[in-house]
C-alpha cells in the first residue's frame, strides 16, 4: 500500500513555478508545452492525431495512431435523422492557435456535411495549457443546421499506453482500485453510488494518468475506461441538454482535465480535484461553518433496525443499554405495505410504530425512518388519484423508466424530480413522518444513490434530454423543506456519498462502495471531503452473521475515514457470546471515536498506512485479503497530526508506525499518537 505524504504536493507545487506554455511548430507538427507538459499533434496531415505526451517527468503516454477519434457527436435532424459522426466521417481541417492572458491555445477543425444546403457545418475541439500547470484541458462545440441539435457527446476520448501492472481507479463510494483487465469496461455513471466524483484514473508504478470532466453543475454523464487493444481508452458519454443547442451552435458547458501525476493517485486526486472540488457549490464550505445540528455533528453510533417486533424492540433497548444513549435509528419496514412496494403510500404506519420512536427517543436516541425520494410504484393507489404518469420521468419515445427490487419483485417508476406533484408529495411526506410519528428527521433513500435518466416528458418545466435540472430539481425540493418543512432540530439525510448531495442533506450514508478481491475500496473520497462532510458506515454490515470477520474489518475502515460507525442490524449483536464481542469490539471503537470529535470532526484525511512488524494478514470474506491491523493519518482543525491505528484482530499485536514509533496494540482497540513536528 503506497502511503502518500503532503509533502509531494508541495514539490509537485514548487516544479509548477514558471513554466508559461507556447505553441510551436515543426516539420509538419505542433506541440503544445510548459515546463510541465508536452503533447504533440499531427499538424500537417489530413487527419487528427497525438502523436506524443509527456507529463511531470513522465515517458511518452500515448501511440501515434490511438488518438485520432477524440470525439463522437450523435445529431437528430429537423426530419428526424441521427447521424452519429466521430473524425472518420468528417473532414479534418488543421488547427489554429491562440494566446489567452494564462494559456497557449490550440483549436482543432473539421467541418461535416449534415446536409445539402451548400454549407459544412463545423466541430471544433479546444485544447489548452495554462501557465504554471501540467493540466490539459478539453473542450468542444459544433456548428448546426436550422433545427439541428446534438443530443449525444463522447468527449474527449483519450488513448493512453497500458502497463500490466496498471490499476484501475474509480469514484464508486469511498473509491475504488482495480487490477487492469485486457478488454474489459470501467463506468462511473455520475452523479451516483458509481461515481460519487467527476474523476477517474489509470494508476501505474510510475505514477497516475488522471482525467476528470469539470462541471459545475453536476450534470449526469457515464465516464468510462477501455482497456481494448492495448490502451486505456478514457472517454465521457454525455446525453445531452435541448438547452446546450442555441442559435445554430452546440457547446459542452464544461472543460475536462488531463495530467499525469508521478506521485500517484492519491497526489493526483489533492492536487487536482480537491482545489477545484472546494470552489464548487457542494465543496466551497467547511463543516465548520454548515449549519448542522449539533447531536448530528457529534454522533458516533448508528444502527440499522427492521421491523417492529419485539424482536427487534428487544434488541433496540438491548443495544441502548449496552452502548449507551445518543444512538440514531435507521428504521426499516415500519409501513404496512411490503418493502420496495406501493411507494410512496407509506402511511398508514403500523399501529405500533408511533409508540417505539417514542420509547427510543425518551431514552435519548434519535430515529428516522426509511422513505424512497425517487420510486413510484404505478400499482400505488396515490398514482391514479394524484395523476402519477404526469410525475413520471420519460423515454425519448414516451415510454416510462421502470426498475424492479428484488426486494418487492414489483415494477417501480422513476420520478423526474422537477414534477410539481412529487415535490408536493415528498414535503407532504416530511410533514406527516415528522408530525405522526414523531421523528428527528426525515431518511430519503436513492437522491444521493441514483444516477439521473435524461428526460424528454413534454409536459415538464426543463430542456429535454439531460443536463442540470435533476441535481437542482432536488436541491429545491429539499430546500423548501428545510425552510417549510423541517421541525427545529431535526435533520434529512441520504443513502450515498455523489459530492453534489453533500449540503443538501445533513449526512450521507456509504453503503454501496463495490467490494470483493478484484474489486478494493480506496479512501478517495475522504482526501478530497473529509473536512466538508458527514457520513456515517463504510458498507453494508453483514444481513444475518456478524462472526465472520468483516463485521470487525468494515467499523475498522469506517473508524479510519472518519465515518459514523455502525449501521448493523441490533439483533445480530446478540445471538451468542461470538456475537457479542463483536458488539464489545463496536463497543471500543465507539468509546474510542467520542474522544476524537476534535479531528474528526472537520479534519482533514491525509492517507491510509500499514503498520509493519507483527501485523498478520487474513482473508476477510467478501473484501479479500489485509492486514489486521490498519493506519491513518489526519490533521485537525487546529493543525494537529495525527495518527490513528486500529487492530482488529483478537489477540495483541506490536507494530511500528511511519514514523518509527512502536506501539503494543492490545486486542480489538484503537491507539491515537499525536505527532510531533
Amino acid at each position: 500500500m503506497k502511503y502518500f505524504l503532503p509533502t509531494s504536493i508541495a514539490l509537485l507545487t514548487a516544479l509548477s513555478l514558471n513554466a508559461a506554455s507556447t505553441v510551436t511548430e515543426k516539420d509538419g507538427k505542433v506541440t503544445l508545452a510548459n515546463d510541465l507538459t508536452s503533447v504533440t499533434f499531427d499538424g500537417g496531415g489530413k487527419s487528427f492525431d497525438i502523436l506524443s505526451m509527456t507529463c511531470n517527468g513522465s515517458g511518452n503516454l500515448v501511440a501515434p495512431g490511438n488518438n485520432r477519434s477524440p470525439w463522437t457527436l450523435t445529431y437528430l435532424g429537423a426530419q428526424g435523422e441521427t447521424p452519429e459522426v466521430n473524425p472518420a466521417t468528417a473532414v479534418y481541417r488543421g488547427y489554429t492557435k491562440e494566446r489567452t492572458d494564462s494559456s497557449a491555445v490550440l483549436k482543432f477543425h473539421w467541418d461535416t456535411r449534415l446536409q445539402y444546403d451548400g454549407n459544412n457545418y463545423p466541430v471544433e475541439m479546444t485544447v489548452s495549457l495554462p501557465d504554471d500547470s501540467p493540466l490539459l484541458h478539453w473542450d468542444i462545440t459544433a456548428g448546426l443546421p436550422n433545427g439541428w441539435k446534438v443530443t449525444e457527446v463522447l468527449f474527449p476520448t483519450i488513448a493512453v499506453n497500458t502497463v500490466p501492472t496498471s490499476r484501475v481507479i474509480t469514484p464508486a463510494g469511498w473509491g475504488n482500485v482495480y487490477k487492469l483487465r485486457a478488454d474489459t469496461v470501467y463506468e462511473a455513471n455520475y452523479p451516483s453510488w458509481s461515481a460519487s466524483m467527476q474523476m477517474m484514473m489509470v494508476d501505474t508504478p510510475a505514477g497516475a494518468f488522471f482525467y476528470s470532466p469539470r462541471d459545475p453543475k453536476a450534470c449526469g454523464k457515464l465516464m468510462t475506461i477501455d482497456t481494448a487493444r492495448g490502451q486505456n481508452r478514457f472517454t465521457t458519454k454525455t446525453v445531452t441538454s435541448a438547452a446546450w443547442n442555441s442559435n445554430g451552435r452546440f457547446a459542452l458547458p464544461w472543460t475536462t482535465v488531463s495530467a499525469f501525476n508521478p506521485d500517484g493517485w492519491s497526489a493526483a486526486a489533492v492536487a487536482w480535484y480537491r482545489p477545484w472540488a472546494h470552489t464548487t457549490t457542494w465543496g466551497n464550505k467547511p463543516l465548520s461553518e454548515r449549519n448542522i445540528p449539533r447531536w448530528l455533528v457529534e454522533k458516533d453510533l448508528w444502527l440499522r433496525a427492521k421491523y417492529t417486533g419485539d424482536t427487534t424492540v428487544n434488541a433496540v433497548n438491548r443495544s441502548i443499554d449496552y452502548f449507551g444513549d445518543n444512538i440514531a435509528f435507521h428504521w426499516y419496514f415500519w409501513h404496512n405495505h411490503a418493502y420496495d412496494s406501493h411507494y410512496p403510500d407509506y402511511f398508514p404506519a403500523k399501529s405500533e410504530f408511533a409508540g417505539i420512536v417514542k420509547a427510543v427517543r425518551d431514552r435519548n436516541c434519535q430515529v428516522m425512518p426509511y422513505i424512497n425520494g425517487r420510486l413510484w410504484d404505478p400499482a400505488a393507489d396515490s398514482y391514479t388519484a394524484r395523476d402519477g404518469r404526469l410525475a413520471s420521468c420519460r423515454r425519448a419515445d414516451g415510454a416510462l423508466y421502470t426498475e424492479i427490487y428484488p426486494t418487492s419483485i414489483v415494477p417501480n417508476t422513476v420520478t423526474c424530480p422537477s414534477s410539481p406533484i412529487w415535490h408536493e408529495i415528498l414535503c407532504e411526506l416530511a410533514d406527516s413522518i415528522q408530525d405522526r410519528l414523531g421523528t428527528n428527521g426525515l431518511y430519503i433513500d436513492q437522491i444521493a444513490a441514483a444516477a439521473p435518466y435524461p428526460c424528454y416528458a413534454a409536459n415538464h418545466d426543463h430542456p429535454a434530454g439531460g443536463g442540470e435540472f435533476w441535481y437542482e430539481s432536488y436541491c429545491d425540493i429539499i430546500d423548501d423543506m428545510r425552510a417549510n418543512h423541517l421541525r427545529d432540530g431535526n435533520i434529512i439525510f441520504s443513502e450515498e456519498n455523489a459530492e453534489c448531495y453533500i449540503p443538501v442533506f445533513d449526512i450521507l450514508l456509504t453503503v454501496n462502495t463495490p467490494h470483493d478481491p478484484s474489486c478494493r475500496i480506496l479512501p478517495l473520497y475522504p482526501l478530497i471531503y473529509s473536512d466538508r462532510v458527514l457520513t456515517t458506515a463504510y458498507t453494508y454490515t453483514p444481513y444475518t452473521d456478524v462472526r465472520n470477520g468483516d463485521f470487525r474489518y468494515q467499523n475498522m475502515q469506517c473508524l479510519l475515514y472518519g465515518s459514523q460507525l455502525g449501521w448493523v442490524d441490533p439483533r445480530l449483536l446478540w445471538v451468542d457470546e461470538k456475537t457479542e464481542y463483536e458488539a464489545r469490539f463496536l463497543k471500543n471503537l465507539v468509546d474510542f471515536r467520542r474522544d476524537q470529535h476534535d479531528v474528526f470532526i472537520g479534519g482533514r484525511y491525509v492517507g491510509e498506512f500499514v503498520p509493519v512488524g507483527d501485523n498478520p494478514m487474513v482473508n476477510i470474506p467478501v473484501f479479500g485479503p489485509d492486514y489486521v491491523v490498519k493506519g491513518a493519518e489526519w490533521v485537525s482543525p487546529k493543525g494537529q497530526r495525527v495518527y490513528y491505528v486500529v487492530n482488529s484482530d483478537s489477540v495483541p499485536h506490536t507494530v511500528a508506525l511511519p514514523d518509527g514509533q512502536v506501539l503494543k496494540m492490545e486486542p480489538i482497540s484503537a491507539r491515537r499518537v499525536d505527532i510531533s513536528e
